[in-house]
């Protein structure tokens, strides 16, 4: 017994009507709208990505234009497909439809005998001869001189069908000529719905899951899901499911891929290469996991703008840390390193040294700009995403209600628990703590964001009754400049709630001779030193800024100036942004 040819299912399910088409209602109901009226065009183009359905659109407007199986002399909107004309264009066997390659037919001698010589022609049975030219931006410009006239001025009996991916390359002269139609990449919905429908008629069991997995790996193109479907079938069977598809589409779990999101987020080296080294021992495609990463990072970068779902569970406490930008700026970078890894002998190596590369480069300014203009605004910063989330350390005040904790003179408060109003903290108490003091502080600046995110984040350390030092931990020195400019409204405060006068200052500050006090700032000159050890002195933040805060204009004073001429070119252009002069 003779076996039955295998035939695909994109050929085996090839829409043959525009009833049948996925994706593309527009442009079928405007076609099916013109056939109706009467209003044929001469001349069409279409044009969209791969396997969206032009060619196939460009099929059945042929059969629309020569079906004779409803009885009627004129184009219909529904062909039958069953009468002769509907059957041999199917099968692409109609002497009156032909189906030229412009890839393969691109030189103008073949033009002209396929087209030119031909189109005058009379059509052998149908109504309409009609030549669909497929990728027809591959012609030579000397083909589309050919063709120009013919496609302006043809016959009343023959239509033009041009088919192309790249409309760009195709010369404006013949665009202006053709009714263009655009086709768009289809949706994953609906690819999966559809493959859902056809895996029925096929008796397959696909799950929903398998069915999206698939479409999100079509790219928009219909007839590469349908391949990939039956890619699938051969793989697995009757039974798909999503475990089966990532298998065999070498996909990464999407446990390994949340790690690796989160180590680029949060900086993680170590987390990162384990990331590799379970590639390695499982053996996965370093190029595949690169395009599973630039997936996530687009739908991570479309869920924080608020758009889509949440990409995989716990991405929403992950993504708050970080801003829309820095997820753009992750995912184009990968995109750049899928180019430069594509063509290496050592693909996993290249990927993960190309990773950690991004992974250095790649900072969250937006983020931490946002945060700087809210600190400087006063509009608050606690929503505002800043990077990577860092532990609390011990040096600071913790958001935290913990007992007090002493370490030496220094003594980290927590925020006060009581509620006390407005007109209780501001009541003189000489009896209360300098702790006690501190809490009341924190409760009176808790609407105003600005001072109040300086107090969090500092230390203050209570060297005697009336002076208190404020310091900041490693990776918040810039706190500094902000605190510096609130000392006296901290000052008041103290001295309001306290009822004796008490001074904070920064832990760069002199301070009056004591036995509780410890000067702990290297900044300040040897000079400043024996001149004054009682005196304050002016905070300086850095030996690198002493302007910041310092008496500038004592020591430009005694500095000379720098001739104009002598000025170095680099410096020049600085000066011209900020005028001033050039002390030597």
């Amino acid at each position: 017994m003779e076996q039955t040819p295998y035939v695909s299912l994109a050929n085996k399910y090839r829409p043959q009507t525009f009833e049948d088409m996925v994706g593309q209602e527009s442009i079928s109901k405007t076609l099916q709208n013109a056939l109706k009226l009467g209003r044929v065009g001469h001349a069409y183009l279409f044009y969209g990505p791969r396997g969206c359905g032009k060619t196939t659109t460009a099929r059945i407007l042929a059969k629309a234009l020569n079906c004779t199986g409803h009885g009627k002399t004129g184009p219909t909107p529904s062909p039958c497909g069953e009468c002769p004309s509907c059957r041999e264009i199917a099968q692409s066997a109609d002497l009156d439809v032909l189906e030229l390659d412009a890839a393969s037919n691109t030189q103008v001698e073949k033009v002209r005998e396929a087209i030119i010589d031909t189109v005058a022609l009379a059509s052998s049975r149908d109504r309409f001869k009609v030549f669909i030219l497929d990728e027809v931006h591959m012609l030579s410009a000397s083909s589309f001189n050919a063709l120009l006239k013919t496609i302006e001025e043809p016959p009343a009996h023959v239509v033009f069908i041009l088919a192309t991916t790249e409309k760009h390359k195709v010369p404006a002269t013949i665009v202006s000529r053709c009714q263009t139609f655009r086709f768009r990449p289809l949706t994953t919905e609906e690819i999966s719905e559809h493959l859902m429908e056809l895996a029925e008629a096929e008796n397959i069991d696909l799950t929903a899951a398998a069915a999206k997995i698939i479409a999100k790996n079509a790219g928009g193109a219909m007839r590469d899901a349908l391949t990939l479907l039956d890619r699938a079938i051969a793989f697995a069977g009757n039974r798909i499911d999503e475990k089966l598809v990532g298998e065999m589409l070498g996909l990464t779990p999407d446990e390994l891929i949340k790690e690796a999101l989160e180590a680029l987020i949060h900086k993680n080296n170590a987390q990162l290469h384990h990331v590799f080294e379970t590639l390695k021992n499982e053996g996965f495609d370093a190029n595949s996991f690169l395009k599973d990463i630039k997936n996530a990072l687009g739908d991570a970068f479309y869920y924080s703008l608020g758009q889509g779902k949440e990409p995989f569970d716990g991405a929403k406490a992950l993504l708050a840390e970080v801003s829309p930008g820095f997820l753009a700026q992750l995912s184009r970078k990968v995109n750049k390193l899928m180019e430069e890894v594509k063509f290496s002998d050592a693909a996993l190596i290249s990927a993960e040294v190309g990773l950690f590369t991004v992974m250095d480069s790649v900072m969250d300014i937006e983020g931490f700009i946002r945060r700087l203009e809210a600190l400087e605004n006063g509009t608050g910063a606690t929503d505002v995403p800043a990077g990577p989330a860092q532990p609390q350390k011990k040096s600071g005040v913790p958001l935290s209600n913990k007992p007090t904790q002493k370490i030496d003179s220094q003594v980290v408060i927590p925020p006060a628990k009581e509620d006390s109003s407005i007109s209780e903290i501001t009541a003189m108490d000489t009896t209360i703590s300098n702790r006690q003091i501190w809490d009341k502080m924190l409760k009176m600046f808790e609407k105003s964001p600005f001072v109040y995110d300086v107090m969090l984040n500092g230390t203050i350390d209570f060297v005697e009754e009336t002076r208190w030092v404020l310091s900041f931990p490693a990776g918040k020195e810039f706190y500094q400049i902000p605190a510096q400019n609130k000392l006296g409204e901290l000052s008041a405060a103290a001295s309001k709630i306290s009822g004796r006068t008490i001074q904070v200052v920064l832990a760069d500050t002199q301070l009056t001779t004591s036995s509780k006090v410890a000067t702990t700032s290297k900044a300040i000159s040897s000079k400043k030193k024996a001149t004054s050890k009682t005196t304050a002195q002016p905070v300086v933040i850095s030996e690198e800024e002493p302007f910041v805060a310092g008496n500038f204009e004592q020591e430009a004073s005694s500095a000379a100036t720098v001739p104009a001429d002598k000025v170095p070119e680099e410096v020049k252009g600085i000066m011209e942004i900020f005028p001033g002069e050039l002390m030597a």
